[in-house]
């Protein structure tokens, strides 16, 4: 029973108080200047690796180019009618006098089912 005379009564105009000392401030203050030093930090550090990435992949594309052309070349070079008849003559290939065909009728392929 004493315990309850002993309590104090709360009533709805108990407004609890949080005080901070200079020191308190002090600390918070280095702990907010010191994260957001490191968020800066690794900000710019992502920042300086992207624009690594980017020349990178910028020299890529342009030795890409590049090849591409140069494979352009090389395959309209290729398919020239010059290189198609040096080709032939090199090969040892003659030209065909006659040409000879199936008649219609007959099977060519055995149908296996």
């Amino acid at each position: 029973m004493r315990d309850r005379a002993k309590r104090r009564k709360f009533t709805r105009n108990y407004k609890p108080t949080f005080q901070l000392s200079k020191i308190g401030i002090t600390v918070a203050a280095a702990g907010l200047v010191l994260v957001l030093g490191l968020l800066y930090l690794g900000m710019s550090n992502q920042m300086a690796t992207s624009g690594y990435d980017i020349a990178k992949l910028e020299s890529q594309q342009l030795q890409l180019k590049q090849d591409n052309e140069r494979l352009q070349i090389e395959a309209s070079r290729l398919q020239s009618i010059q290189q198609i008849d040096t080709g032939i003559k090199t090969s040892g290939m003659v030209p065909v006098k006659t040409i000879n065909y199936l008649p219609g009728g007959t099977s060519v392929a055995l149908n296996i089912k």
